[in-house]
């Protein structure tokens, strides 16, 4: 009977996928600039990276990331420090929750990724997993080509406690393959 049941389970499955839309790919690049919270060691930096796309659903996106962010060097009120500010490199994957496949795309996007923080100046190397959320905005240009704005609070707890915050505001354009 288990038997039965299993085997029952798997063939309806089967011809839930078989009817589901086909996935669709993209790729993207994307800039703009990236703005640390409550962090005197840090000023107003750019972020850069790429990223691939592929749909699940007609709601739900999965896009693994590649991104580069230089903050820039911190001043005081009293002083001008000479620091030199943060290099992050991360990658991870972000789900989108939306309809970014579409001519005007509203989308939520939740986040996790693998963050390298380096400072040279004061020997600071360290790998941590963070966070991101927030909300995006695409338009279709044409059915393979669009552009999209994105708003993104990034958390990056940190081994000894605390974290790096930061909002990220970019743009990018993104590349669509398949149906």
């Amino acid at each position: 009977m288990k038997r039965t049941v299993l085997l029952m389970t798997v063939l309806f499955l089967m011809a839930e996928l078989s009817l589901a839309v086909t996935p669709r790919f993209g790729v993207g690049a994307f800039g703009g600039l990236e703005i640390p919270i409550v962090q005197d060691d840090q000023d107003q930096g750019n972020i850069l990276g790429i990223r691939g796309r592929v749909s699940l659903t007609p709601m739900i996106t999965l896009e693994p990331r590649l991104h580069f962010s230089k903050y820039g060097d911190p001043s005081f009120d009293e002083f001008t420090a000479d620091l030199d500010g943060s290099k992050v490199t991360a990658f991870g994957v972000d789900a989108l929750v939306g309809t970014p496949f579409s001519k005007v795309g509203v989308f939520g996007i939740v986040g996790v990724g693998s963050y390298k923080i380096k400072r040279d100046q004061t020997g600071q190397d360290e790998s941590d997993i963070g966070w991101s959320g927030g909300l995006g905005l695409e338009f279709g240009l044409t059915p393979q080509v669009a552009i999209d704005a994105r708003g993104l609070f990034i958390l990056i707890p940190s081994e000894g406690g605390g974290s790096k915050k930061s909002i990220a505001i970019f743009t990018g354009v993104n590349f669509h393959f398949g149906q």
